[in-house]
């Protein structure tokens, strides 16, 4: 009886869970601050929601240093008079944020090639569980100026942010692109970032590739200057 309960109280939060996150899917689509966000590497709907949230206005923020006290992740500073040397994190700003960005660090740093080679760089030296707060605090910083200054993440796979532009465009559904096709919706979505000009086409597993329209970006650059 316990058992059977027990099954159905998963079955019930598992149905939630996917009503959620379906749900910040919708506001994702529709918000393009947040989809600024889930070019990022490591960065899922749920980790980009979270980050915009507690966030809030970027402008508050002078700059990546101010963002990264916010979330409690800058280092405290042992200074003796003589010698100055850093420690642990301080941990006194948004726990929320601080969470999400190290769970987005160990994904890069098992997924992502540059952030691979980042963790095989820091984790001789410094112990793996630092390093992957090290990656947390550079994609913070990455967070800040794609935010502040709507650039792209330097480090953007472009077919990889076209494949999770894809998955976002069907996770969504026509109803909620505006009447836009999955493949109108991720070339929008690629020439707001600046990304994939040179691209016609996204891989899909075992399917034919799916073809892109052309970008205006490219149309753009086509134009001789006068």
């Amino acid at each position: 009886m316990n058992l059977q309960s027990n099954l159905e109280t998963l079955q019930f939060a598992q149905q939630q869970e996917a009503r959620i996150e379906k749900e910040m899917t919708g506001i994702a689509a529709a918000n393009e601050e947040i989809g600024r966000l889930l070019h990022i590497a490591g960065f899922g709907v749920i980790t980009a929601v979270t980050v915009y949230a507690a966030i809030g206005d970027i402008h508050r923020f002078e700059d990546a240093k101010h963002l990264v006290g916010y979330a409690g992740m800058g280092t405290r500073v042992h200074d003796s008079g003589m010698t100055a040397r850093t420690g642990k994190i301080t941990k006194a700003g948004r726990r929320d944020l601080r969470v999400v960005m190290v769970e987005a660090a160990h994904v890069v740093a098992n997924s992502h090639p540059h952030w691979k080679a980042e963790l095989a760089r820091l984790q001789p030296r410094i112990g793996y569980n630092r390093a992957i707060v090290a990656i947390a605090r550079k994609l913070l910083v990455t967070v800040w100026y794609v935010l502040a200054h709507k650039v792209a993440d330097r480090f953007a796979e472009e077919e990889m942010v076209s494949k999770k532009m894809l998955h976002i465009a069907y996770e969504v559904g026509k109803e909620n692109r505006a009447g836009r096709s999955a493949a109108q919706f991720v070339r929008e979505r690629m020439d707001t970032l600046g990304l994939g000009s040179e691209l016609t086409s996204i891989p899909w597993g075992s399917k034919k590739p799916i073809p892109l329209p052309p970008s205006k970006l490219k149309e753009r650059s086509d134009v001789p200057n006068m």
